[in-house]
């Protein structure tokens, strides 16, 4: 299992915890249904994961890319690259799923009220 999938379940499930907690204590503060309002934060933590995903594979900004075309390149003994970490498309694709995934639970639970 590699580091970045445990990270992400690590982020989902505190996402959710969060959501439930979150959702009860808003359930019970209004006087409404606690089951609707733990789904309205379902819906909040994925559309906030879905977010993330876009966010973090989106290309480089061209200044960024100019800038690097920009450097001179004399002598490459002297002048470090420096590779920027890029999410794998895999990583964005669950990243996208686990939030479609969680947006659709919180859907369930609002209809179910």
């Amino acid at each position: 299992m590699s580091h970045s999938v445990r990270l992400l379940g690590l982020a989902v499930g505190a996402g959710a915890g969060a959501a439930i907690v979150l959702g009860l204590a808003l359930g019970l503060w209004q006087g409404e249904s606690v089951t609707q309002w733990i789904g309205y934060m379902f819906s909040i933590v994925g559309a906030v994961i879905i977010g993330f995903a876009c966010f973090s594979g989106a290309p480089t900004s061209a200044r960024k890319h100019v800038a690097r075309r920009m450097r001179p390149s004399e002598d490459a003994a002297d002048t470090a690259v420096v590779a920027e970490p890029k999410a794998y498309v895999s990583e964005v694709v669950l990243l996208f799923a686990s939030g479609l995934l969680l947006v659709a639970a919180g859907t369930a639970l609002e209809l179910v009220t």
